[in-house]
């Protein structure tokens, strides 16, 4: 009873916390050994060029959506309106990863500041673990994004 009443309380506090989070700050930092132990190795993965991404972050305002379907990226703005690529096949009901485009930015800027030694071009990866979807870049993976449904964004 005892452990039973402090896990509903905790899971009550974080439904609390992650529905009050500003849709921009949505997602949460790791290092790509943490994201590998906490939520398993990348099944699949797709790479996109960093300012590609960056572009699309200026069609939406404070959330962004990604998917992996038949191993396809498909991208939605907050309003779940289609903005990468120009034409993908995908039903309302599956499930999308909402992560802040704040915490997407700060991924990116990092990448921007790490590749700036070397002439390499930079990019982030899109990431099919088990049970989540990540975006991760040399040294940080951005995870802990919402599932929409059933948590998409106002």
């Amino acid at each position: 009873m005892n452990k039973n009443y402090y896990l509903i309380t905790l899971a009550s506090l974080m439904f609390l916390f992650f529905s009050c989070t500003p849709g921009s700050k949505i997602g949460k930092f790791y290092t790509t050994d943490e994201a590998n132990e906490l939520f398993g190795s990348v099944i699949y993965s797709v790479e996109m060029n960093s300012n590609h991404l960056a572009n699309l972050l200026d069609k939406t305002s404070t959330t962004i959506m990604f998917g992996l379907i038949n191993q396809q990226i498909i991208i939605l703005d907050n309003n779940r309106n289609l903005i990468f690529p120009e034409k993908a096949d995908y039903n309302d009901s599956d499930v999308f990863t909402v992560y802040g485009t704040e915490k997407v930015r700060e991924l990116l800027a990092d990448s921007k500041l790490n590749k700036q030694i070397t002439d390499e071009s930079e990019s982030v990866n899109i990431e099919q673990r088990k049970e989540v979807l990540s975006l991760s870049t040399e040294n940080k993976t951005l995870e802990t994004g919402n599932k929409c449904p059933p948590n998409c964004p106002d």
